[in-house]
C-alpha cells in the first residue's frame, strides 16, 4: 500500500513483529493524526511537510545509554487474540506488544530500506529471477521459549499457514502466500528454499517464522492463544499478562541470544479513554503519549520544554471510512456509497479533530487509497468523487431512481418504500470518532440519508463487528510498512481483510498485475489505475494521512516517531545518567 523510494516499493503489514506481509495491521484507536485541509496545523505549523524517510526517535548508539528503568506505555485496545497472524491478531496494539517478543526476520530503516535483520536471520536473498527463488537462512542455536528449535520448520509453518489451502484456520491474509509453487529445506535445516509460481515484487516481505505447536489444528491457531501468547522467542519476556486491569508486563527473557534488552521492565496498560491516558502522563504515570488528538495534546502540550519532547514523522498510515457494501446491507447500491462520497466533505472531518493539531500547513487531503501524500508516485485519482457537493449527491440518489421526500432535517432518502438508513458503528472512548460523527451524521442528514451511531467495546470493534460485517460505516487507522503488496487484502474482492465486501474483476486484476511487476515505474502506473478504480467502487473513503505524534520524557531514546523504521527493542532505553535509570 505504500511506496518509499524508487529502490524500494512498500505497504502495510500484518505486523512488524511477526511476519512483513500479510496483512495491513488496525489501528481502531484515536484514528491518527495526519493531512487535512490547508488550514491544518497548531501553533507548531507552518513547517513543511515532512519527508518521507524521516523520523523522531532520539536515536542513540547503545554506547550513549545506561542499563535499567522502566519503560511505561499506554495503548486503546487489549489484545482479542495474542496471534498477530490469525485475524482478529492482527491489530496495531497487539502488533506493538508482540514486538518486544517474537521474532521479525526483516527489519525497515526511515527510507523505507528492507533488510534481514541480523538478530534472527543470516540472509534473505534471491538466488534465481526465473524462476523466482528466495533463500531464507536463520542464525544459528535460536529457540522458542518452550525449547523447540527455530529452523526450517517454523519458516515452512507460515508459507504453508498463511497460502490460505487451509480454510479453517482465520489466517489474517494470504497476499503474497498465495504466489508461492513450493517451500523446501535447502542445504541446512536453517535454510528455506522458497519458489514462486510467478514473479513477485514485494518478495522479500514474505519471511516469518511461527512454532510447530501455534499450526498444529485449526483450533491451536485459532484459539490456543487467545488469552497469552504461549510461545516467545524475543529480548523481551511475559512476566504478567492481568487481563482483568489490562495491563502486560515484559521483562527481559534471559535465553535470548541477541544483544541484551536495556530496561528492566516494559508495562504496556489499555487505557480506553484518551483524556484519561492525557492525565496518566500528565500525573507521570507514563513515559510517552502517542497523542494524536486536541483531547489529549492540550493537556501534554504544557509539558512539552518541561521534561518531555514532541516528536513527529509523516507515518505511512492513514485514517477513513469503511463501508459495507455486502448483499442486503443498505449500502450494497454503489450509486448511495457514492452518494455519500459526494455528501461527505472531507476538509471539515479532518477539521473536527485536527484544527489545533501541530501539522504543516497546507497539506494535501489524502486523495489515493494506496499511496500517501509524501510517497513517490502519489497522485490524485480522485475526480469528482473526491469533491464536496451534496446536489450531486443528490442527483445522484435521484438518477439510480431513490426519492428525496420531506424538507431540510425530516428530508429522506426513498426507494421501494424504504428509507435509506445507515449504522456507524465505532469503539466507544475514540476521541476521533467522537468528533467525526456529528459532522458526518449532519452531512448525510442533508441528502437525506439517516445515520444511527452504535458505540462497542474497543477491544471488540474487529472481532465482532468489523470483520464479520455487522456495521454499515466504521472508521478506523490502516498501520502502514514498506510493502505495497501486503494490502491487497483490503481491495481484492475476496481479501481477508475486505471488510465491505466490494470490489470487482477489473480492480482485482489490477492488482495481481500490480503485485508481480518489478519494474517501479510500470508498477507505480498500475497502482494508480487500481487506486482509481477504487474511487468508483466508492468503498472506502480515505480522510487523511496519520501523522506520528508523541510526547515522551526527555531521556528516552531510539523510540517515538519511527514514520517507516521498525523498532529495535534491544536498543529502546534512556540515556546515561538519566534519573530513569534508577527507577
Amino acid at each position: 500500500m505504500r511506496l518509499t523510494r524508487r529502490s524500494m516499493l512498500g505497504a502495510t503489514a500484518l505486523t512488524v513483529s511477526m511476519t512483513a506481509l500479510a496483512a495491513c495491521s488496525q489501528d481502531p484507536g484515536t484514528g491518527g493524526g495526519g493531512n487535512g485541509g490547508s488550514d491544518g496545523g497548531g501553533e507548531e505549523g507552518g513547517d513543511a511537510p515532512i519527508a518521507a524517510d524521516s523520523n523522531d526517535i532520539n536515536a542513540k548508539d547503545r554506547s550513549e545509554l545506561g542499563e535499567g528503568g522502566a519503560l511505561r506505555l499506554a495503548n486503546n485496545a487489549f489484545p482479542a487474540n495474542w496471534n498477530g497472524f490469525h485475524t482478529d491478531g492482527n491489530e496495531a496494539n497487539t502488533s506493538e506488544m508482540l514486538a518486544t517478543m517474537y521474532p521479525s526476520l526483516i527489519q525497515y530503516s526511515a527510507a523505507g530500506e528492507v533488510t534481514h535483520n541480523p538478530q534472527y536471520a543470516q540472509r534473505i536473498e534471491l538466488t534465481s529471477e526465473d524462476p523466482q527463488v528466495m533463500e531464507i537462512e536463520l542464525n544459528e542455536g535460536m529457540t522458542w521459549s518452550d525449547g523447540t528449535p527455530i529452523n526450517y520448520q517454523s519458516i515452512a509453518n507460515v508459507f504453508e499457514t498463511m497460502n490460505g489451502s487451509k480454510p479453517d484456520y482465520a489466517i489474517a491474509s494470504s497476499s503474497g502466500y498465495d504466489k508461492v509453487e513450493k517451500i523446501e529445506q535447502g542445504a541446512s535445516d536453517l535454510i528455506a528454499v522458497v519458489t514462486f509460481k510467478e514473479k513477485y515484487a514485494d518478495w522479500i516481505s514474505l519471511p516469518g517464522v511461527m512454532p510447530d505447536s501455534l499450526v498444529a489444528t485449526a483450533d491451536a491457531f485459532n484459539t490456543s492463544w487467545a488469552a497469552e501468547p504461549l510461545v516467545t522467542a524475543g529480548p523481551y519476556k511475559v512476566d504478567t499478562i492481568d487481563a482483568a486491569n489490562k495491563t502486560v508486563l515484559v521483562v527481559p527473557d534471559e535465553n535470548w541470544w541477541g544483544d541484551k534488552p536495556l530496561l528492566s521492565q516494559v508495562l504496556f496498560t489499555t487505557i480506553e479513554d484518551p483524556a484519561a491516558t492525557a492525565t496518566a502522563f500528565q500525573n507521570g504515570q507514563l513515559d510517552v503519549i502517542e497523542t494524536t488528538v486536541p483531547a489529549t495534546y492540550s493537556v501534554v502540550e504544557p509539558l512539552i520544554g518541561n521534561g518531555a519532547t514532541l516528536r513527529k514523522a509523516a507515518g505511512p498510515n492513514w485514517t477513513h471510512l469503511t463501508l459495507n457494501g455486502a448483499e442486503g446491507r443498505a449500502l450494497a447500491d454503489p450509486a448511495v456509497r457514492q452518494a455519500m462520497f459526494r455528501a461527505i466533505d472531507r476538509h471539515e472531518v479532518f477539521l473536527s479533530v485536527n484544527a489545533t493539531m501541530p501539522y504543516p500547513d497546507n497539506t494535501e487531503p489524502l486523495n489515493n487509497h494506496l499511496l500517501m501524500t509524501n510517497q513517490e508516485g502519489y497522485q490524485d485519482n480522485s475526480g469528482d468523487l473526491g469533491t464536496y457537493d451534496p446536489e450531486a449527491a443528490k442527483k445522484l440518489l435521484t438518477d439510480a431512481g431513490y426519492t428525496l421526500e420531506g424538507e431540510g432535517d425530516d428530508m429522506k432518502a426513498m426507494k421501494d418504500g424504504k428509507a435509506v438508513e445507515i449504522t456507524y458503528v465505532y469503539n466507544d472512548g475514540s476521541k476521533t470518532n467522537e468528533a467525526v460523527v456529528p459532522v458526518v451524521q449532519e452531512q448525510l442528514k442533508a441528502v437525506g440519508i439517516t445515520m444511527t451511531v452504535q458505540k462497542v467495546p474497543p477491544t471488540d470493534l474487529f472481532s465482532k463487528y468489523v470483520i464479520p460485517g455487522d456495521f454499515d460505516v466504521t472508521l478506523f487507522g490502516w498501520v502502514g510498512n514498506p510493502f505495497l503488496s501486503s494490502g491487497d487484502s483490503i481491495w481484492k474482492t475476496d481479501g481477508e481483510q475486505n471488510f465491505g465486501k466490494i470490489g470487482d474483476a477489473e480492480t482485482d486484476a489490477l492488482i495481481d498485475q500490480a503485485a508481480v511487476e518489478t519494474d517501479p515505474a510500470k508498477r507505480l502506473e498500475l497502482i494508480n489505475q487500481a487506486d482509481a478504480r477504487l474511487w468508483q467502487l466508492a468503498g472506502v473513503v480515505p480522510l487523511w494521512q496519520a501523522y506520528d505524534f508523541f510526547v515522551q520524557n526527555d531521556d528516552l531514546a531510539n523510540f517515538g516517531a519511527k514514520g517507516f523504521q521498525s523498532l529495535d527493542w534491544t536498543k529502546i532505553g534512556y540515556v546515561k545518567g538519566s534519573s530513569k535509570l534508577d527507577g
